[in-house]
């Protein structure tokens, strides 16, 4: 027989240890609750106000990746001590890596009808004038192999294709650079002179591409650097600065997406639209075009990267008329922006 004074002294020392461990799963299940809400708080923040409201887009284009930290804390606390708390953090990692960190999966490439004609390989890229490294760049186009490459910022870039390929054709409009494998039937600038206090350049090419005429679009939308930065040096007047100019990115964005609209099913855009995906302008603005990353891109696909965080603000999207079958964000060239690869096939709308 055991002895009951010894057992006695075992249930008192087991009554501590029994309420703390409760507290601690009580604790685990509020503080996942909570972080649910926060990140729920934060995906409405930047889809329905980031780009509009500038502390809005003052987060969405920060680090939203720091958002992920308490769940690399509580996610190994919850399996184990308390699986209840599971529940809560797996939608928020689900909210946290579709909705704020937006995630691809290359998924809506698979779904699509069947294609016709052979597929046009783009590339696009802010090279930052002077900060390209031109030697990268010239062997991630030896390797990639694109038949069409728009660039922004690439005032100074000269490229030299491989001897013996002579079918490139050239143009150059201010910023804009653009190069094709197939003739360019017509070229319309858009650039505006009253846009020059906020940076912004828009062209369109007409290009005889396989199966008919191919609208192109090359955008650098208005950027936000110097109106963040002075924001963050908290310098006289740099909020009302910094809302001046996403009026003036929104008015381009709305101009260019009412051309591009115009000119039918045959589209695509590419190029810097300063303009992440989860924002509420990209939503207002670009969402009746295909997003190539989304349709077939797998991660992030984050395009730029300075300051200690990184965005997708580097896009190439298409109208009805073409889809995405492959897309990739390309190495370093030197530039902070990385460069955009993407296949497209036509997918015989018209």
């Amino acid at each position: 027989m055991g002895d009951p004074g010894f057992e006695s002294v075992a249930k008192e020392n087991e009554a501590p240890v029994g309420k703390l461990r409760r507290r601690v799963r009580m604790a685990l299940v509020r503080l996942s609750w909570v972080y649910l809400l926060a990140v729920l708080l934060l995906w409405a923040l930047v889809r329905f106000a980031g780009d509009r409201w500038w502390l809005a887009t003052l987060v969405l284009f920060g680090p939203l990746w720091g958002a992920a930290v308490p769940l690399t804390i509580l996610g190994p606390a919850a399996i184990a001590f308390c699986r209840r708390a599971l529940y809560p953090l797996v939608i928020a990692g689900a909210v946290l890596g579709f909705g704020v960190l937006d995630v691809c999966l290359p998924w809506r490439a698979l779904v699509h009808g069947r294609a016709s004609g052979p597929p046009i390989r783009m590339l696009t890229c802010n090279v930052h004038n002077a900060l390209l490294n031109t030697a990268e760049m010239n062997r991630l186009l030896e390797q990639s192999k694109p038949d069409i490459v728009i660039l922004q910022e690439a005032w100074k870039f000269q490229w030299k294709p491989s001897a013996g390929d002579e079918t490139w054709n050239f143009r150059r409009h201010g910023e804009l650079f653009i190069a094709a494998r197939y003739p360019i039937l017509q070229t319309v600038d858009y650039t505006d002179r009253a846009w020059r206090p906020w940076g912004g350049a828009g062209a369109r090419y007409d290009i005889a591409a396989p199966g008919g005429t191919l609208h192109l679009f090359s955008l650098h939308l208005a950027s936000p650097h110097m109106p963040f930065r002075a924001v963050r040096l908290r310098k006289a007047g740099s909020v009302k600065w910094l809302q001046e100019h996403l009026a003036m990115r929104g008015a381009q964005s709305d101009q260019f997406s009412s051309l591009a609209k115009e000119m039918g099913n045959d589209v695509i855009l590419g190029g810097d639209f300063n303009t992440p995906c989860q924002s509420a302008l990209y939503h207002r603005e670009w969402s009746g075009f295909s997003d190539a990353f989304n349709a077939a891109g797998l991660g992030t696909g984050h395009s730029y990267f300075g300051l200690g965080a990184s965005v997708r603000i580097d896009h190439l999207l298409s109208a009805a008329g073409w889809r995405c079958i492959r897309c990739r964000v390309g190495p370093d060239v030197g530039s902070p922006h990385r460069p955009v690869i993407a296949d497209f096939e036509r997918t015989g709308s018209e």
